[in-house]
């Protein structure tokens, strides 16, 4: 059907010059040059008939032309699809390689990579976190400035470079960077939540807690935010601490202390500061009475250790024993309290006294040493030594007295000093005395995270 279309066409085409020749008998004369002798003599219909056969081969061949050029030009860009697609693979492979911890394999396929797109910021950030894994930190530097000479506000490398310069105690570098994440994406929960725990490491309370009530407006997450505010409220107590040791402001800390305890009642360090601000008004009664109100309340043994330390120090030790004493007399099931004097009465070397107590103890109550340790360090200072063991004291270095660990609620970390933050998880008021597993069972299944022992001497 095609090919007798284009033969009537023809047909009808040559007719139709026909016609135009019988119409137009007359030879023209065309000078295609200068002078006479440059001349051609032919028929009107002739010449016409040639400039259509010419318009027709010049539109074949552009139409030819321009088929082949987009035939040449689809080919370079599946070739290119081709190469682009080789490098892709190149990358993934990149990232198994990583994943598996082939680091050389790794780097060896990103650099390929690289040379041929330069400007891959994905690459560079790969590049970053494997040098940063190999411990390679100035290839790390490099790769992320390469990020960030493309694309300066780039928040993957801002985030890269502050977490290199924190975990390298860089903290300066560190906080530059995540401030400059910030700047570019105000709603950047990772910077916010990292600049927060560095201003938290190097004491910087008023600009941890901006950091969390930013980190507040921002998040979504309820129980996220629940937490922070628990964060929150052990920065303000912190605050309070920082004006009462460092700027020996009572009125302004003991606000920050009280503010801290009315959104929670059993925040114990704000308990426990809050009567320093007594002492330090010479109201040594008044911060006894809180610090004893305050153990009643929350049962955390931290705050009668407290009462303690400060009962000797300011020579009125009548004070603890007088509570001890109570404690016992109403709770005679707790033998923890009746331990806790004998060791206040070898404080204060009533020797009698404390044996009188600790042999009241039945020796099977506790399955650790510490109620052995008491017993032999009273024999000892009565000189029967066959009973003192003189063991116990070579095991614990003649250090005295007796201490007992803070641990952690939340993370375990032992430590045999009371702290308001546990170093360890950074969580507030979680440190205690643990009077049930820990002071009752100390066996090879060691709960404590740093290897202390539940009661040691000094």
């Amino acid at each position: 059907m095609y090919i007798i279309t284009i033969i009537i066409a023809v047909l009808v085409l040559i007719a139709f010059f026909e016609y135009l020749y019988a119409l137009n008998p007359i030879k023209v004369p065309l000078h295609y040059a200068p002078g006479h002798y440059h001349i051609i003599n032919n028929y009107l219909i002739i010449y016409i008939f040639s400039a259509f056969l010419i318009g027709i081969a010049l539109i074949l061949i552009i139409t030819i032309l321009k088929i082949l050029f987009q035939k040449i030009k689809a080919l370079l860009h599946k070739r290119g699809r081709y190469v682009k697609t080789e490098l892709d693979n190149s990358i993934n492979k990149a990232y198994d390689a990583y994943i598996k911890g082939q680091y050389d394999k790794s780097i060896d396929l990103i650099k390929k990579y690289l040379f041929k797109y330069p400007n891959s910021i994905s690459a560079h950030l790969l590049l970053a976190k494997i040098y940063k894994h190999k411990g390679r930190i100035k290839e790390c530097e490099s790769a992320l400035n390469e990020v960030l000479n493309i694309e300066k506000d780039n928040i993957s490398a801002l985030n890269e470079a502050g977490n290199l310069y924190k975990i390298n105690n860089n903290y300066d570098k560190a906080v530059f960077y995540f401030d400059r994440a910030l700047e570019a994406s105000p709603d950047n929960l990772y910077a916010i939540t990292q600049l927060k725990n560095i201003y938290i490491k190097k004491e910087k309370w008023k600009n941890a807690y901006r950091l969390s009530k930013l980190f507040l407006s921002e998040s979504k997450d309820k129980e996220i935010k629940k937490r922070e505010e628990q964060v929150m409220l052990g920065l303000k107590y912190e605050f309070g601490k920082y004006l009462l040791e460092s700027e020996n402001d009572t009125e302004r800390s003991a606000k920050r202390f009280n503010q801290v305890l009315s959104q929670d009642k059993n925040f114990v360090p704000a308990y426990i500061s809050l009567g320093d601000v007594f002492i330090k008004k010479n109201k040594p009664h008044e911060a006894f009475d809180l610090w004893e109100k305050a153990f009643l309340k929350t049962g955390n043994l931290a705050l009668i250790i407290k009462i303690e330390d400060v009962s000797i120090k300011t020579n009125h030790p009548e004070n603890i024993i007088k509570f001890y004493q109570e404690l016992v007399y109403n709770n005679p099931e707790r033998w923890e309290y009746r331990l806790f004097l004998g060791k206040l009465y070898i404080r204060l070397e009533m020797i009698d006294e404390a044996l009188s107590n600790l042999t009241a103890i039945p020796a099977s109550i506790f399955k650790d040493v510490s109620l052995n340790m008491l017993l032999a360090e009273c024999y000892y200072k009565r000189g029967k030594y066959n009973d003192a063991s003189i063991n116990f004291r070579k095991a614990l270095e003649n250090r005295f007295p007796v201490k007992l660990p803070f641990v952690c609620s939340n993370c375990g970390f032992a430590s045999l000093n009371y702290s308001s933050i546990c170093p360890s998880c950074n969580f507030w008021n979680t440190f205690n005395i643990k009077t049930s597993g820990t002071l009752y069972e100390i066996g090879p299944k060691n709960e404590l995270k740093n290897n202390v022992p539940s009661f040691v001497s000094e």
